[in-house]
């Protein structure tokens, strides 16, 4: 009985922080940036109308308000039926919560496209760019000892032949998981600039952040695996829904961590006098984009639900393990993101071919 008490305490910490204090944070953030540089004067920092990011901050409102009330009303039913412990639903709820901020991150990919298209300057930097400009030695070493030290670990269980335990499959989740960190880190220090405007020590001060980010990332699922493997190694398996739910909310306070927005130089995003004559054309190019572009997130959000649904249910038919609900459900989701964003390009296609015949 203490255990699901504890649980519940913990799973109320979740609903609110991921749900309702950082997506709060977030939108504080936001919002300061269109009051204190608009488009009047930062025309570049906006490639489409104003009342594209207005309603955008209103549907992420809206859609993290439904989220916290769907956990709220979950809890709830869990706590007057459920029996004999808490049932293990964080992970499925946490890829609930975690929609928001995708669709957030792939509306801010966008908008850098956008931005890539309308600048007509483009600027090489030239300073040489290596790992350890943004990382310490220290950090590396760290996560590299850890991750060392997860697989001696799992070779010492190998050896108990517990029939739930899943020997090198735990070291090839956690090897793809790091391999998939250190691309998104390579990829941003040796690949295209996303925002063609950032000031050089912006985006040096960026990558240093999120060279961190995938640091601590990389250590804490590392520990929380040793973690859940020891907690099921000794009969205590019932507390891995509250030791899951305080690793993701570790997750999310490091990943939704963003760079102080006084340490950004806006002052590359203001208006060129060239541009102005240029204005209404723009305008025009932005407002059709984002009729293109209105309905795509919702096939994305669909598309992602519906493949995390279909391979989180999978991995409980199997036999749900740790491992196997990443893998399966992460394939899955994956999956059906990639159906989605494929259905909304079709769609978007047969919506410009059908207003090109009127």
């Amino acid at each position: 009985m203490l255990d699901q008490i504890l649980f519940y305490v913990v799973f109320l910490a979740q609903i609110f922080l991921i749900s309702y204090y950082l997506p709060g944070k977030m939108l504080r953030r936001m919002k300061y940036v269109l009051e204190t540089y608009p488009p009047s004067g930062y025309s570049k920092l906006y490639p489409k109308p104003i009342e594209y990011y207005e309603k955008a901050l209103r549907n992420f409102k809206t859609i993290n308000g439904c989220i916290l009330l769907v956990g709220l009303l979950l809890m709830a039913v869990m706590f007057v039926y459920s029996k004999g412990g808490a049932p293990n639903f964080v992970f499925p709820y946490f890829m609930i919560q975690f929609i928001p901020m995708l669709l957030l991150e792939i509306g801010s990919f966008n908008m850098y496209k956008l931005m890539r298209k309308a600048s007509t300057t483009r600027k090489a930097e030239l300073h040489p760019r290596s790992l350890l400009d943004f990382i310490s030695p220290g950090l590396i070493g760290l996560a590299v000892l850890v991750y060392l030290a997860f697989i001696a670990f799992v070779v010492y269980m190998g050896q108990f032949e517990y029939p739930w335990f899943g020997g090198y499959v735990n070291v090839a989740v956690m090897t793809g998981m790091n391999l998939f960190l250190s691309g998104i880190l390579l990829w941003n220090i040796y690949g295209k600039k996303q925002d063609p405007y950032q000031a050089y020590e912006d985006r040096k001060r960026h990558i240093e952040h999120q060279a961190k980010q995938m640091a601590f990332i990389s250590i804490s699922a590392t520990l929380f695996a040793i973690i859940d493997i020891v907690l099921k190694a000794i009969d205590l398996d019932n507390l891995d829904p509250m030791i899951m739910s305080l690793y993701f909310q570790l997750i999310a306070v490091i990943g939704l961590r963003a760079v102080r927005i006084d340490k950004i130089d806006f002052e590359v995003y203001k208006s060129d006098p060239s541009q102005e004559n240029n204005e209404e054309k723009s305008y025009m190019i932005s407002e059709e984009t984002a009729e293109n572009d209105k309905h795509s997130p919702i096939y994305k959000m669909v598309g992602l639900s519906f493949g995390l649904s279909f391979g989180i249910a999978l991995a409980f038919k199997e036999g749900a393990t740790i491992s196997g609900i990443i893998l399966i459900g992460g394939v899955g989701g994956g999956i059906g993101l990639i159906l989605g964003i494929v259905f909304g390009i079709w769609v978007s296609h047969l919506r410009q071919g059908n207003s090109s015949m009127i």
